[in-house]
């Protein structure tokens, strides 16, 4: 048998190996390469995520710990953190041995949660239920490494500038340096998707390792795999997440009837007869998002342009906007601002004002959130003659075409989740300041036929130079 020393530095901890799965000596394997400084292992539950992750953890502590080296195991909650993490680092999971085997462990002292290593190595336990506490909490210490248990909670931009904060403060230069998340796949839009899985974003210091449950089917009961299996049918939303671990595949859209392959088209030329409308959404920290919408001759909405910046002054949108109108060679008929923009909310003039001082004069944007996600439903939804859907999105509009299919239904009322939507919202306001496209009576569509059969006759009278009388 190997020490323990040798299996905790390795896998070959004999009871931890005889379950192993390929997935999780994949995620060991990528944690020890030298250009590899961020590793996810996300996808399916019961898939040994949080064991592999805690065993790293344990096992670094170990062979390079020393006195006062800390590493670093957060959750979002101590709930959470105390039933699921810290119960696979120190009592195991299922058939799985602890992560760290008690052997190792000097003392746990509960009320700091800190285990204290023989080595002297430390390892924290934190919770980040207001992300903004937590970072002040650790703003000060050194660490060597750190891991995130079900970071796919760690949603927005406050839980982003932790990771960062978590990023900045891995600096002991005895230890790996590196961090570990764990997740469950979630929206698309979140900035883990963005960092780690999306080919066209991620960062070239990260690895991912996805697993699904059938990596893992070995050591799971057969009664529970069968009862998984059942979800396919019943609940295909739940399967393609938690068995499959696809992203984007999440109970409550917003949008179900999104499809990438019907909404999103190849960008063409506009033609200079169709209306140009533009929906702005205003924000400092969070984005500033311009939409311009081409309506053609049979009401299709074309989003054709976006502008999506945070923490620019308004002449630097003003500008942007002048130079797509350019490059698009598109005129706006209409622009519709965020009705909060004419609020004036310091000693400056408000938003809006200043935007109209660089010639950006702009419409109270109607802001009816339900009646404006209603109508955007209704435009993916519907389809026109030739068979295709109302709204369409050029894909250069990226921000707009990663917001859509991610906007979830906020629990207990018709509305969305206010989190990542500043494009969407552009858009709405864009749609919800213009009258929909009418679609005109059965009896006035006769007439209009009929008219058109009328002038193609005076035509073609004109061409061939005779006179036709109208009876």
């Amino acid at each position: 048998m190997a020490t323990i020393a040798d299996g905790i530095q390795t896998v070959s901890d004999w009871e931890f190996a005889k379950h192993i799965n390929p997935k999780q000596v994949e995620f060991l394997k990528a944690c020890d390469e030298n250009e590899a400084e961020e590793i996810l292992f996300d996808g399916s539950i019961r898939a040994g995520k949080t064991q592999a992750a805690c065993k790293k953890i344990a096992a670094w502590a170990w062979h390079y710990g020393g006195p006062n080296w800390k590493f670093c195991i957060l959750r979002k909650t101590y709930r959470e953190l105390a039933d699921s993490t810290q119960a696979a680092f120190f009592r195991g999971d299922g058939k799985m041995p602890p992560a760290c085997p008690p052997e190792l462990v000097e003392r746990y002292y509960a009320k700091d949660e800190v285990v204290h290593l023989k080595n002297g190595a430390q390892i924290l336990f934190r919770s980040a239920e207001d992300p903004r506490a937590t970072e002040d909490k650790i703003r000060n210490v050194t660490l060597a490494g750190f891991f995130i248990d079900q970071v796919e909670e760690f949603d927005g931009p406050g839980y982003f500038h932790l990771y960062e904060t978590l990023l900045s403060r891995c600096s002991d230069p005895r230890g790996p340096m590196k961090g570990l998340l764990v997740a469950n796949p979630g929206p698309e839009d979140h900035w883990v998707y963005r960092r780690f899985v999306d080919e066209n974003t991620k960062e070239t210091q990260t690895r991912r390792i996805s697993v699904t449950l059938f990596d893992n089917q070995h050591n799971l009961d057969e009664r529970y795999v069968r009862r998984m299996l059942r979800r396919s049918k019943t609940n295909p939303m739940f399967y393609r997440r938690y068995l499959l671990g696809e992203w984007g595949a999440f109970g409550g859209k917003r949008f179900p009837d999104w499809d990438e392959d019907k909404h999103v088209v190849e960008p063409f030329e506009i033609n200079p007869g169709w209306e140009i409308v533009q929906g702005i959404d205003y924000g400092w920290a969070n984005p500033t998002c311009g939409i311009w919408c081409a309506i053609d001759f049979e009401g299709r909405w074309y989003v054709v342009a976006e502008h999506y910046e945070s923490e620019k002054p308004i002449s630097f949108h003003a500008k942007a906007f002048k130079e797509i109108e350019t490059e698009f060679n598109i005129s706006p008929s209409s622009r519709w601002l965020d009705p909060s923009a004419w609020a004036r909310k310091s000693e400056y003039e408000a938003p809006a004002m200043e935007f109209s001082d660089w010639n950006i004069d702009c419409g109270r944007a109607q802001n009816d959130r339900l009646g404006g996600w209603n109508r955007i439903e209704e435009m993916l939804y519907q389809t026109l003659e030739d068979g295709k859907p109302r709204l369409q999105i050029f894909k250069t509009c990226k921000n707009l075409i990663r917001e859509l299919p991610s906007l979830k239904i906020k629990v207990g009322t018709d509305d969305v989740e206010k989190e990542n939507d500043h494009a969407s919202d552009a858009l709405r306001y864009a749609i919800m300041s213009r009258m929909p496209h009418p679609d005109k009576p059965e009896e006035e569509q006769e007439l209009d036929l009929r008219e058109a059969a009328m002038l193609r006759l005076l035509a073609r009278a004109r061409e061939h130079k005779r006179d036709i009388r109208l009876i």
